[in-house]
């Protein structure tokens, strides 16, 4: 009553204050409170917090699975279920996601990494219109990477911590360290999951914001299209209160008919509304599975499918205690029921009793036996999610999920599926029990959820697209090894006749080529050659027959270059460095004469030791300097003769005979004339070929050669030493290229053997990549060391099995467990189909970093039509009745076109990327767009250094002054002793939605716009 009074008698002003009294101020209350429509109610750092539990979340390292041995698949398998096994008493929650190619980032990291690429030719392909129909032609594959993450219960929440939540704007403001004091106090545990989930195995890492960002993303709008750009966290950003966990539910809305088969889910990209029907499946009962030894990780089967399948697995791993207790009672029932049959009713007991009883024990024995970690037992649920533009999509996309499964495992296609849905939401609580799946950790670590196909890097030149059960773009950068793992450029290329090895040398060429490299290919038969015919190659282009070419071009004094002071400057005592190569180049000199004119002479002569010894008598009188010719050897061995030795006047005599061939001018110089190598070195791309050179039928022993046969190999040997001579003519830092095709002869010739072990260790030093193409992998291992120094290997089709076991070999992929039939199957071909094979090539390709995967060269895009015209040697007959004009007379150049061909449609969302640092709109090329690029994929680190070297291109290194006075280089002669023996030369997915949207975040580099 006194408290009414003294209201009634106080002022209006009064009355108004006094009815605030015990109220908070304006602006602190009576604000509608947010309540998140997911469990989660804040992340921080890669820890995530519902009003229960914490998680702690990791992102998997893909997994190599091809191409190994069943030990190693077995130890991948050990390695993670031990991991797995330390996690007992804990809650795990798997999420596989995809995200799509980064088409833009390779992009952008491409053309970064292109230094020193050529300029533009007038009317012809021009480089800002090859790097746009390469990023049209991926974009057009539609792929995907897997992504896969692991949440690990950290904690349970206790009513304290969730009272601390409720209570967080006001203990922000009087103790703020009360506020995050949980995840303060979970600090040690995290730490300990960080260092045990990141060994070997599941080789995790924590999660970052934008891997959190892109979970929850793909988890609230699950089965919408993948945005191919998404707003990156800004740097600094790792924690989401729970007002900020709007921006992942916003504009998603999840609907279900009651009994429908599929949920629909609605969403916005960017301005436009997309639905997608979803359709969630578990995985039921399963058949024992052999893994490695004949099923593959049953988790990798959806990777086949040729549409993203998303999965969610609810693990719990439980405790050794509790999983005993199971055991007692499951058995306290066995036997009772046996009882039941033999004392009660005095039966035999059914076998599926016995049965029963055998797995009660075997498991009791796991669990008391062995490592505690490999036998812990779990259960869990796995879900999988496919989508569709509509529900019959969905439903036959389900469909044949269950296809690729059956019969081993069978799919359920459950009711409620909004809540099975809401399941894949980090957070969310189990939709339910059904379905439930119980096992091993060894069981559960055998789906290795994150084996994956990994070949390549995100930097290089397009080669082509795994075709293994995960199907992703290869990129390759020739220079990588050299640069940045320090390893050499060797590379073989092996396969049979008409396995696609020109085809695949021309792509590298022609691609590294466009992004600044310099190439020197040896092509006997000459179909290599059209390439230096493409317009905007030809002005930076030459091709050399040297079967036409000036004599003395193969001189063997000329072929082996000199070395350069500069070569030296990181040597620790240059200038005697320096000294010890020139002695051992020209040592090199008189060996490679010694082997040249060998072969010039007919085998029962050559197989003679006096041959050698008069051989090797001239040929040091000689001396090893580059100024030096054959011809002054046979003058040698005249004066020999006339000194009364007459075993050098037959020599010489049949010297002589070779020398009258027209094909042994190119041995001996015309000395009137300067050296035709000298001039004009500023060429990107030399081509020599041997068109009309019959070589000897490979495995022919070297008595059935004929005398065109034998000088054959002696100049392809000749040949290849005078294509190895432009690595040491130019500067060490500039990326270059040597390519060799029917390199299976130089592995017969000593000093073959000599150039392709002076290429692979040089190769590193002179920023060199050397491509061997040989039909048997056999003669390049031959030679000594080749198998250690290679760096990528590809192999095509091989049928002989002695062949693909020593492929496999070069490979270093296990032999003997069925890899080698896997060769006989490359670029499978229909018997019965009569039209021309112009089906891309298959190819095992080997990285030389880990990853081994078959591949398939892709050479489809329509901007590269003119490439693959140049490149294509299958003959045909038609081509010259169409034209109407023999082929002798037709047009040298094949031309691209001036204009490049209409592009396809860029679908809406799409933005159009150019090296300028433009993007475009598709409605619009002129209209530029306010927004920067995206962060580049750049995990390595590789493009921070040496962009800022391009506006100047490379420079050419000096010719260092020609040194008259030549030093001794007997201490380092590569002549060896002589041979008394015979002939030394004897061999010993995609996106996959449908929409347009689906895929139409990118960004595409446009043509013709000028560098800023």
């Amino acid at each position: 009553m006194a408290r009414r009074d003294a209201r009634r008698d106080s002022s209006p002003l009064e009355r108004q204050r006094g009815g605030r009294r015990g109220r908070a101020l304006a602006g602190e209350a009576g604000l509608p409170k947010y309540v998140p429509q997911i469990a989660l109610r804040s992340i921080e750092g890669h820890l995530t917090r519902t009003g229960t539990q914490v998680m702690a979340w990791y992102r998997l390292a893909a997994q190599a699975w091809s191409f190994r041995s069943d030990s190693q698949r077995e130890v991948l398998i050990r390695q993670i279920a031990a991991q797995l096994g330390e996690l007992q008493g804990r809650w795990l929650h798997l999420r596989v996601t995809t995200r799509p190619y980064p088409v833009h980032m390779w992009a952008e990291s491409f053309d970064h990494n292109a230094l020193g690429r050529m300029p533009d030719v007038a009317g012809a392909l021009g480089w800002d219109g090859f790097l746009e129909g390469e990023q049209r032609h991926l974009m057009g594959l539609s792929m995907s990477d897997k992504e896969v993450f692991l949440g690990i219960e950290v904690s349970g929440r206790s009513v304290l911590d969730r009272w601390v939540e409720r209570a967080a704007p006001v203990l922000g403001r009087v103790a703020p360290a009360a506020v995050r004091a949980e995840i303060a106090a979970l600090s040690t545990e995290v730490g300990h999951l960080d260092s045990l989930v990141a060994g070997s195995g599941l080789d995790a890492v924590p999660a970052s914001a934008d891997d959190i960002s892109w979970l929850m993303h793909r988890s609230c709008a699950l089965g919408l299209p993948a945005p191919r750009t998404l707003s990156m966290v800004p740097g600094g950003v790792s924690r989401w209160e729970t007002e900020d966990l709007a921006a992942f539910t916003d504009g998603i809305d999840m609907h279900q008919e009651p009994y429908a088969p599929t949920v629909r889910v609605v969403g916005r990209l960017r301005t436009q509304t997309v639905s997608r029907n979803v359709a969630v499946l578990s995985v039921g009962l399963m058949d024992g599975l052999r893994i490695p030894e004949v099923d593959d990780p049953w988790m990798q089967h959806s990777d086949r499918l040729p549409f993203p399948v998303e999965w969610s697995a609810r693990i719990y791993v439980r405790r050794p205690e509790e999983v005993a207790g199971e055991l007692q009672r499951q058995m306290g029932k066995v036997r009772s029921q046996i009882r039941h049959y033999t004392h009660d009713h005095d039966l035999d007991p059914p076998m599926s009793l016995a049965r029963q009883a055998d797995r009660v024990l075997e498991v009791e024995d796991e669990l008391t036996t062995g490592l505690t970690q490999l036998n812990t037992r779990l259960y869990g649920w796995w879900r999988v999610a496919v989508s569709g533009k509509d529900e019959a999509e969905a439903v036959s996309r389900a469909q044949q999920v269950l296809d690729v499964y059956r019969p081993k495992v069978q799919i359920e296609h459950p009711e409620a599926q909004y809540r099975f849905a809401r399941e894949f939401i980090p957070g969310e609580p189990l939709a339910s029990t059904a379905y439930r799946r119980r096992g091993s950790v060894t069981w559960a670590a055998s789906a290795v959820p994150a084996a994956t196909a990994s070949v390549g890097d995100r930097r290089g030149i397009m080669i082509g697209e795994t075709c293994t059960a995960t199907r992703r773009p290869v990129a390759w950068d020739p220079w990588l090894a050299q640069e940045v793992r320090r390893a050499s450029g060797l590379t073989a290329v092996v396969g049979g006749l008409g396995s696609g090895k020109s085809f695949l040398t021309g792509v590298i060429v022609y691609k590294t080529l466009r992004a600044g490299a310099r190439w020197t290919v040896l092509d006997p038969s000459g179909p290599l050659a059209e390439l230096t015919r493409l317009p905007e190659l030809a002005p930076f282009s030459r091709h050399i027959n040297l079967l036409r070419a000036d004599p003395g071009i193969l001189n063997p004094y000329r072929v082996v270059a000199e070395p350069r002071p500069e070569h030296f400057l990181d040597e620790e005592d240059p200038e005697r460095a320096w000294r010890r190569e020139r002695s051992l180049a020209a040592a090199t000199r008189r060996r490679l004469v010694l082997d040249v004119l060998t072969g010039l002479l007919p085998y029962d002569v050559a197989r003679l030791p006096h041959t050698r010894i008069v051989l090797l008598r001239a040929v040091r009188e000689v001396g090893g300097a580059t100024d030096r010719h054959p011809g002054q050897v046979i003058d040698a061995l005249r004066r020999h003769a006339r000194d009364g030795e007459d075993h050098a006047g037959v020599v010489a005599d049949f010297l002589e005979e070779r020398r009258e061939l027209p094909q042994a001018a190119l041995l001996f110089p015309d000395t009137s004339r300067d050296d035709p190598w000298q001039a004009d070195r500023e060429y990107r791309l030399t081509v020599l070929t041997m068109q009309g050179m019959t070589l000897p039928r490979p495995g022919s022993p070297r008595e059935e050669w004929t005398d065109g046969e034998s000088l054959a190999v002696e100049l392809l040997n000749l040949a290849s030493w005078l294509t190895q001579r432009t690595i040491y003519d130019a500067d060490r830092n500039l990326r270059k290229g040597v390519a060799l095709d029917e390199t299976h002869f130089l592995s017969q010739v000593p000093t073959g053997k000599v150039l392709i072990d002076r290429l692979a260790r040089d190769s590193r030093k002179f920023n060199v990549r050397a491509l061997f193409a040989s039909q048997l992998a056999g003669d390049l291992l031959r030679v000594s060391g080749f198998a250690s120094l290679v760096n990528a290997v590809f192999v095509g089709r091989t049928d002989d099995e002695e062949a693909q076991s020593e492929a496999l070999r070069l490979l270093k992929v296990p032999t003997g467990v069925g890899y080698e039939q896997m060769l006989g199957t490359l670029s499978p071909r229909p018997r019965h189909d009569d039209r021309p094979d112009d089906t891309p090539r298959q190819f095992i390709f080997a990285d030389g970093h880990g990853g081994v995967e078959k591949i398939r060269i892709d050479l489809e895009a329509p901007h590269l039509e003119h490439v693959r015209e140049a490149l294509d040697t299958n003959p045909d007959a038609s081509r010259v009745s169409v034209r109407g004009v023999p082929a002798a007379t037709a047009p040298a150049a094949v031309r691209a076109p001036d204009e490049p061909a209409p592009p396809a449609p860029v679908p809406p969302g799409h933005t159009l990327y150019s090296p300028g640092g433009l993007r475009r709109s598709p409605e619009d090329l002129g209209d530029d767009l306010d927004e920067e690029f995206a962060d580049l994929d750049d995990p390595d680190g590789l493009l921070v250094a040496g962009a800022s070297t391009r506006a100047g291109g490379p420079v050419n290194g000096s010719g260092a002054g020609s040194v008259n006075e030549l030093l001794d280089d007997e201490e380092l002669d590569l002549l060896g002793d002589v041979d008394t023996g015979a002939d030394d030369r004897h061999p010993g997915n995609g996106n996959g939605n449908g929409d347009p949207v689906g895929h139409g975040q990118d960004r595409i580099r446009t043509v013709g716009e000028a560098r800023r």
